[in-house]
C-alpha cells in the first residue's frame, strides 16, 4: 500500500485514529510512501517536522521510496484525474505497482451533552 501525505498526517495527528487504522496498516503488506508524502505531511505538522513524519514511517514500517523518474511521473500523474498532489501521489502509487491506501471510517466518538429539562413545547397553530 502507498501512503500519501494527507493520509500520514491524519494518523500522526490523531494517535487513536492511528491506533484504530493499526490492524489495517499491519495487514496492507509492503507499505510505501514517497518524499513528496513525507514533505506534505512534515509540512501540515511543522512541529513533527521531517524526524517525527520518519519515525512514524519506522514504527509502522513504511519503507520511504525515490519518487518515480520523470517519465512516469508525467504519464501517471496525466493518467488519473484529480488534484495535482493527488495525481502525483497516485503516479507513485503505480510506480510502486501498489495501491493508495483508504483510512477506515473511523469517528471519534462525539462527547454526550445532558441537556436541561425544557418546556413542553407550546401549541402549533396551523
Amino acid at each position: 500500500m502507498y501512503f500519501d501525505g494527507t493520509t500520514l498526517a491524519a494518523l500522526l495527528i490523531d494517535p487513536d485514529r492511528a491506533a484504530a487504522n493499526a490492524p489495517a496498516i499491519a495487514a496492507a503488506g509492503p507499505r510505501y510512501t514517497s518524499p513528496l508524502a513525507v514533505i506534505e505531511a512534515a509540512v501540515e505538522l511543522p512541529e513533527l517536522g521531517e524526524a517525527g513524519v520518519t519515525a512514524f514511517l519506522d514504527v509502522h514500517r513504511i519503507e520511504l521510496r525515490d519518487m518515480p523518474p520523470g517519465h512516469h511521473l508525467i504519464s501517471g500523474a496525466l493518467a488519473t484525474e484529480g488534484e495535482l498532489k493527488d495525481r502525483l501521489h497516485a503516479a507513485c502509487a503505480a510506480y510502486y505497482e501498489t495501491d493508495v491506501f483508504v483510512l477506515s471510517a473511523y469517528e471519534p466518538e462525539a462527547p454526550v451533552f445532558v441537556l436541561p429539562a425544557s418546556e413542553p413545547d407550546a401549541p402549533q397553530t396551523e
